[in-house]
């Protein structure tokens, strides 16, 4: 496994990670950096092949028993690895030692989707043309 890290020197380094987004769902610089250094309720995990971050998940929690997966992202360079699937599982490693067992996000329909679908998550719904981005995205709920 990649080595994972729960907190960064420099935020900006994640920037590349918004270019991956469709751009109506692209964070502004300013917000993420608010977000990870400012928001108590946010927090990051991100994988780094040796000196470079190649995958990021950012959730958030406005609850004691669940989070919200913001965002998850691997670099087109690092698909197909099982770097997705890494995240998810420190994502519910985290979850599970910090006393969360539910676990909220949405996923673009497809690779996305099925990496959490294979965690056991549930399809709430699905949003249509999501925020104007042409593609659908699934609303799912996991039960830790």
């Amino acid at each position: 496994m990649l080595s994972p890290l729960y907190k960064l020197r420099d935020y900006k380094e994640t920037d590349k990670f918004e270019l991956e987004h469709p751009v109506p769902l692209r964070w502004k610089p300013s917000y993420k950096q608010y977000m990870l250094t400012q928001d108590a309720n946010t927090q990051g995990i991100w994988l780094k092949d040796k000196n470079t971050l190649v995958a990021e998940i950012i959730f958030s929690w406005q609850s004691k028993n669940v989070l919200h997966v913001d965002s998850i992202t691997v670099l087109p360079s690092h698909r197909g690895r099982g770097i997705g699937y890494d995240l998810i599982k420190l994502l519910i490693e985290w979850a599970l030692t910090s006393n969360y067992y539910i676990i909220t996000g949405e996923a673009r329909q497809g690779a996305s989707w099925h990496l959490f679908k294979n965690f056991g998550a549930e399809e709430m719904f699905v949003y249509e043309d999501w925020n104007g981005t042409k593609e659908n995205y699934v609303s799912f709920k996991m039960h830790l």
